[in-house]
Protein backbone atom coordinates (compact mmCIF):
# COMPACT_ATOMS: atom_id res chain seq x y z
CA UNK A 1 0.00 0.00 0.00
CA UNK A 2 2.70 2.51 0.96
CA UNK A 3 4.65 1.44 -2.11
CA UNK A 4 1.68 2.37 -4.30
CA UNK A 5 1.45 5.81 -2.68
CA UNK A 6 5.20 6.36 -3.13
CA UNK A 7 4.91 5.40 -6.80
CA UNK A 8 1.94 7.74 -7.25
CA UNK A 9 3.85 10.61 -5.66
CA UNK A 10 6.87 9.94 -7.90
CA UNK A 11 4.67 9.87 -11.01
CA UNK A 12 3.01 13.13 -9.96
CA UNK A 13 6.36 14.83 -9.40
CA UNK A 14 7.68 13.58 -12.73
CA UNK A 15 4.53 14.76 -14.51
CA UNK A 16 4.81 18.21 -12.94
CA UNK A 17 8.42 18.52 -14.04
CA UNK A 18 7.48 17.42 -17.56
CA UNK A 19 4.58 19.87 -17.63
CA UNK A 20 6.88 22.72 -16.65
CA UNK A 21 9.37 21.72 -19.33
CA UNK A 22 6.62 21.57 -21.97
CA UNK A 23 5.33 24.94 -20.82
CA UNK A 24 8.81 26.52 -20.96
CA UNK A 25 9.81 25.00 -24.29
CA UNK A 26 6.54 25.41 -26.16
CA UNK A 27 4.96 28.27 -24.26
CA UNK A 28 1.78 26.21 -24.10
CA UNK A 29 -0.12 26.63 -20.84
CA UNK A 30 -2.97 24.37 -21.92
CA UNK A 31 -0.61 21.38 -22.32
CA UNK A 32 0.90 22.06 -18.90
CA UNK A 33 -2.55 22.10 -17.30
CA UNK A 34 -3.55 18.86 -19.01
CA UNK A 35 -0.43 17.02 -17.85
CA UNK A 36 -0.84 18.24 -14.26
CA UNK A 37 -4.56 17.37 -14.33
CA UNK A 38 -3.82 13.84 -15.55
CA UNK A 39 -1.14 13.37 -12.90
CA UNK A 40 -3.56 14.62 -10.21
CA UNK A 41 -6.19 12.13 -11.39
CA UNK A 42 -3.60 9.36 -11.19
CA UNK A 43 -2.85 10.34 -7.58
CA UNK A 44 -6.56 10.27 -6.72
CA UNK A 45 -6.99 6.84 -8.33
CA UNK A 46 -3.99 5.47 -6.40
CA UNK A 47 -5.38 6.94 -3.18
CA UNK A 48 -8.86 5.49 -3.72
CA UNK A 49 -7.27 2.15 -4.53
CA UNK A 50 -5.31 2.28 -1.24
CA UNK A 51 -8.27 3.40 0.93
CA UNK A 52 -9.72 -0.09 1.54
CA UNK A 53 -6.32 -1.27 2.71
CA UNK A 54 -6.05 1.76 5.00
CA UNK A 55 -9.47 1.02 6.49
CA UNK A 56 -8.60 -2.62 7.16
CA UNK A 57 -5.30 -1.56 8.77
CA UNK A 58 -7.09 1.00 10.92
CA UNK A 59 -9.63 -1.59 12.09
CA UNK A 60 -6.81 -3.74 13.46
CA UNK A 61 -5.16 -0.85 15.30
CA UNK A 62 -5.40 -0.88 19.06
CA UNK A 63 -3.88 1.85 21.20
CA UNK A 64 -1.44 0.78 23.91
CA UNK A 65 -3.09 -0.15 27.18
CA UNK A 66 -1.87 1.50 30.35
CA UNK A 67 -2.94 0.61 33.81
CA UNK A 68 -4.59 3.43 35.75
CA UNK A 69 -2.74 2.46 38.90
CA UNK A 70 0.60 3.19 37.26
CA UNK A 71 -0.14 6.89 37.75
CA UNK A 72 -1.62 6.48 41.22
CA UNK A 73 -4.95 7.68 42.41
CA UNK A 74 -5.98 11.30 42.40
CA UNK A 75 -5.57 11.35 46.19
CA UNK A 76 -1.97 10.13 45.90
CA UNK A 77 -1.15 12.73 43.27
CA UNK A 78 -2.69 15.51 45.37
CA UNK A 79 -0.82 14.28 48.44
CA UNK A 80 2.50 14.24 46.54
CA UNK A 81 1.93 17.79 45.28
CA UNK A 82 0.98 18.95 48.78
CA UNK A 83 4.21 17.45 50.17
CA UNK A 84 6.29 19.33 47.61
CA UNK A 85 4.46 22.63 48.15
CA UNK A 86 4.61 22.34 51.94
CA UNK A 87 8.35 21.61 51.89
CA UNK A 88 9.00 24.65 49.68
CA UNK A 89 6.94 26.95 51.91
CA UNK A 90 8.62 25.67 55.08
CA UNK A 91 12.10 26.08 53.56
CA UNK A 92 11.27 29.68 52.67
CA UNK A 93 9.76 30.40 56.10
CA UNK A 94 12.71 28.89 57.97
CA UNK A 95 15.13 30.83 55.78
CA UNK A 96 13.35 34.10 56.63
CA UNK A 97 13.13 33.38 60.38
CA UNK A 98 16.57 31.88 60.98
CA UNK A 99 18.69 32.87 58.02
CA UNK A 100 19.57 29.19 57.50
CA UNK A 101 19.46 27.37 54.19
CA UNK A 102 17.59 24.11 54.81
CA UNK A 103 16.49 21.39 52.40
CA UNK A 104 13.30 19.57 53.44
CA UNK A 105 11.36 16.54 52.30
CA UNK A 106 7.95 16.29 53.94
CA UNK A 107 6.05 12.99 54.18
CA UNK A 108 2.29 13.34 54.63
CA UNK A 109 -0.08 10.53 55.57
CA UNK A 110 -3.81 10.35 55.03
CA UNK A 111 -5.80 8.96 57.97
CA UNK A 112 -9.34 8.59 56.76
CA UNK A 113 -10.39 12.13 55.90
CA UNK A 114 -7.50 13.88 57.66
CA UNK A 115 -3.95 14.48 56.46
CA UNK A 116 -1.05 14.82 58.86
CA UNK A 117 2.69 15.26 58.62
CA UNK A 118 4.31 11.93 59.46
CA UNK A 119 7.98 12.81 59.05
CA UNK A 120 10.29 15.52 57.77
CA UNK A 121 13.72 14.74 56.36
CA UNK A 122 15.94 17.78 56.76
CA UNK A 123 19.44 18.73 55.72
CA UNK A 124 21.37 21.89 56.48
CA UNK A 125 23.27 23.52 53.65
CA UNK A 126 26.90 22.42 53.49
CA UNK A 127 29.48 24.84 54.76
CA UNK A 128 27.78 25.62 58.08
CA UNK A 129 30.23 25.86 60.98
CA UNK A 130 30.25 22.48 62.80
CA UNK A 131 29.94 24.26 66.15
CA UNK A 132 26.76 25.95 64.99
CA UNK A 133 25.15 22.84 63.43
CA UNK A 134 23.72 21.44 66.70
CA UNK A 135 22.11 24.77 67.61
CA UNK A 136 20.79 25.21 64.08
CA UNK A 137 19.28 21.72 64.13
CA UNK A 138 17.56 22.41 67.46
CA UNK A 139 16.22 25.72 66.20
CA UNK A 140 14.94 24.35 62.86
CA UNK A 141 13.65 21.17 64.51
CA UNK A 142 11.65 23.22 67.00
CA UNK A 143 10.11 25.31 64.22
CA UNK A 144 9.19 22.19 62.24
CA UNK A 145 7.72 20.39 65.24
CA UNK A 146 5.66 23.44 66.08
CA UNK A 147 4.47 24.12 62.53
CA UNK A 148 3.60 20.50 61.73
CA UNK A 149 2.68 19.18 65.21
CA UNK A 150 5.38 16.52 64.96
CA UNK A 151 6.62 14.38 67.80
CA UNK A 152 10.26 14.31 68.92
CA UNK A 153 11.26 11.76 66.27
CA UNK A 154 9.33 13.45 63.44
CA UNK A 155 12.37 15.34 62.12
CA UNK A 156 15.14 13.18 60.66
CA UNK A 157 18.41 14.96 59.92
CA UNK A 158 20.62 13.89 57.04
CA UNK A 159 24.09 12.91 58.16
CA UNK A 160 23.20 12.85 61.86
CA UNK A 161 23.88 9.69 63.86
CA UNK A 162 20.59 7.98 64.61
CA UNK A 163 18.76 10.43 62.35
CA UNK A 164 18.49 13.18 64.95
Amino acid sequence: MMEQLKTAAAVFCTACICAELVGQLLGDTRGRRCIKGAAGLYILLALFHALPALQSDAAGFTPPQTAAESYGTAQQMILAQAQTDLAARLEEQIGRQTGLDVSLTVTLEADGGAVRAARVYAALAPGLDPGRQAAARRQVGGLLEEALALGGDGVVWAGAPGGG
